[in-house]
């Protein structure tokens, strides 16, 4: 499990699924993605738009939750990501996990 932080983009990954948050104008974006079986590229099984960042924390903890059923993962990694956007979404964290 780890979570990057690009100029633009928020990343989280476990194993084969991928989150991503990004801005998008005065919105948020919440991407999930997933490998398939195959090991192809990745296929997008989520996408949702939120003009609030609360909102787009939420979304990212419920989906962290989904992928690792980890309750405290979800938690932490929507507290990183609610940091990350009061920052602008633009600047690295000094906290990455690898």
């Amino acid at each position: 499990m780890n979570d990057r932080e690009h100029t633009d983009t928020f990343i989280w990954k476990q194993g084969k699924d991928l989150i991503t948050v990004s801005k998008a104008g005065d919105s948020w974006q919440v991407s999930c993605l997933t490998q398939g079986r195959l090991m192809g590229p990745r296929l997008t099984v989520y996408e949702a738009t939120h003009r609030q960042a609360k909102f787009a924390a939420w979304d990212v903890m419920a989906k962290v939750i989904s992928v690792s059923n980890d309750e405290e993962e979800g938690i932490e990694v929507a507290v990183r990501v609610a940091q990350w956007m009061r920052r602008g979404g633009d600047s690295p964290n000094p906290t990455r996990r690898a």
